[in-house]
C-alpha cells in the first residue's frame, strides 16, 4: 500500500495484560530506587551549582518576558483590523529578513521595538540602516510611496540580546 501526504492512519494498541504492567512496575522501582547495599541511596555531596538545564529554561523565560514586553509596545493595532498589514516577533540575534507585499505607492508605518540589551540596525527597502535600542521603546518609520515589496532587515549590532518586534500598519 502506498501511502500519501494526505492518507490517514491509526494505529490501535493492544492493553497490557497484568503481568506486563507488573513487569514495568517493578522495572520502574528498581531504576528509582537502585540497587545499594542496605538498601539506601547513595547520596551526592550537596552543590551550590544550579541544575544543569536552568540555565536554558531561565533563557527561555527571559525571552518569553523580553517577547511580551516587546509585543506589547507594538500593540496599537489587532490583527483583524483592516490597516494591519503584517508583523513578527524575533530574537535579536537570529536578526529579521522578511519580505512583505503592499500596494504600490500607498503610505505605510513600520514599527520596531527591542527589549534587551545594545541596539538593532534596521533598513527598509534598502534605505540607510538606522539604529533602535533594545530599551522597550517602539520606533515608527513611514514609507510613502510603497513598493509592491517592501524588505525589512533587523540585524544585531555587536554585542546585542534580547526580542525584536516588528509591524507594518497602512498609514493614516
Amino acid at each position: 500500500m502506498k501511502w500519501s501526504a494526505y492518507d490517514t492512519h491509526t494505529v490501535h494498541r493492544a492493553l497490557p495484560t497484568p503481568l506486563t504492567a507488573a513487569t514495568v512496575l517493578a522495572a520502574l522501582c528498581l531504576a528509582a530506587t537502585g540497587c545499594t547495599a542496605g538498601g539506601t541511596r547513595p547520596t551526592a555531596p550537596p552543590s551550590s551549582a544550579p541544575a544543569p538545564h536552568s540555565a536554558p529554561a531561565d533563557r527561555a523565560k527571559t525571552e518569553a518576558a523580553q517577547g511580551d514586553s516587546a509585543k506589547k509596545a507594538l500593540e496599537t493595532i489587532s490583527p483583524d483590523d483592516p490597516d494591519f498589514v503584517a508583523s513578527g516577533l524575533e530574537r535579536v540575534h537570529d536578526g529579521v529578513h522578511a519580505r512583505n507585499p503592499l500596494r504600490k505607492g500607498r503610505a505605510y508605518t513600520v514599527s520596531v521595538a527591542c527589549v534587551g540589551t545594545g541596539d538593532v540596525q534596521v533598513v527598509l527597502a534598502d534605505r540607510t540602516p538606522r539604529p533602535v535600542p533594545c530599551d522597550g521603546i517602539s520606533t515608527d518609520r513611514r514609507i510613502d510611496n510603497a513598493p509592491a515589496e517592501l524588505p525589512i532587515d533587523i540585524t544585531p549590532a555587536p554585542g546585542a540580546t534580547g526580542m525584536v518586534a516588528w509591524q507594518i500598519t497602512v498609514a493614516p
